[in-house]
């Protein structure tokens, strides 16, 4: 994946995980719902790229599960305060590409 696209895909995350707030969304939806924008990835893809950057910057936390935990055992992720004030555009990551 080339990096704007793996921007954007970390802004799409955010996205749809601020619809669904303060429930999450599982890894699997997440996939199905980037097939219906035309983001082809896997499961295994997207915790090894997106998830995990998304995690690491606090954006996003696991849910259901004891953090530390491996990343491939992260099923559902939830947005963070911190995700939404980034999506609200209060901070700004050159890694998260948000759409108007």
């Amino acid at each position: 994946m080339n990096e704007t696209l793996e921007y954007q895909v970390n802004g799409y995350i955010l996205t749809f995980l601020n619809k669904m707030y303060p429930d999450g969304l599982t890894i699997k939806f997440i996939e199905a719902l980037l097939y219906d924008w035309g983001v082809f990835i896997t499961e295994q893809e997207l915790l090894k790229q997106n998830i995990k950057y998304l995690l690491s910057k606090g954006y996003i936390e696991g849910k259901d599960i004891d953090l530390p935990a491996p990343l491939h055992k992260v099923k559902k992720v939830r947005l963070t305060e911190k995700g939404k004030a980034l999506l609200n555009g209060e901070m700004i990551d050159p890694k998260v590409r948000i759409e108007e």
